[in-house]
């Protein structure tokens, strides 16, 4: 009986998964590895790193973008996002800056839900850049919720570093907004 045996330089289909595994967990995590990390550096690495959950994850080797796909959940710092779908953008070595994190934008479609505190938001497509932290909700009627208070338009944007929001109509549908004086009194009291 002779044993065959496959002398193909080329990786197995198990090889290729684990480094893609390998490319999402320390890329999409915001690791970087120009300079050894101190323990205050490691705190703010920690409080960036993205933890993803879905029923499926696609990449491909020359891309810079994962998208996970059915039921997914992210979760980063203090925000959760779920929808049926989330792409991931990655800077690649070319377009990072120095200090900047290596996780670029995220793209959530579909029952978008996006919790920060006690703000909740939901919108058809939600686009979230690093860079500036701002995150623009968009769809049929994106909606944004904080306790009893909510506001409705055609646009919302969260300037999350400036703690600000602008919501824009379409021309047709104005904006509409529902204020809990409750929700006030929550503002001024902490």
């Amino acid at each position: 009986m002779k044993i065959l045996t496959s002398h193909n330089p080329a990786p197995s289909f198990f090889t290729v998964i684990i480094c893609v595994l390998f490319f999402c967990l320390f890329f999409i995590s915001g690791v970087t590895f120009a300079k050894t990390p101190n323990q205050s550096d490691n705190k703010k690495i920690a409080d960036k790193t993205l933890h993803v959950i879905s029923d499926k994850m696609v990449a491909q080797k020359d891309t810079s973008m994962v998208e996970f796909i059915g039921n997914v959940k992210a979760t980063r710092e203090d925000s959760i996002i779920f929808a049926d779908s989330i792409k991931i953008f990655i800077h690649s070595a070319e377009t990072k800056k120095e200090g900047q994190s290596d996780l670029k934008k995220i793209i959530a479609t579909g029952n978008v839900e996006y919790i920060a505190g006690e703000r909740k938001a939901f919108a058809d497509k939600a686009v979230y850049t690093t860079e500036d932290e701002i995150l623009i909700l968009t769809g049929k009627s994106p909606r944004l919720i904080t306790g009893d208070s909510h506001v409705t338009g055609k646009k919302i944007t969260l300037f999350r570093n400036e703690d600000r929001v602008m919501v824009e109509s379409d021309g047709e549908t104005r904006v509409q907004a529902v204020f809990n004086p409750k929700d006030q009194k929550k503002g001024t009291d902490q």
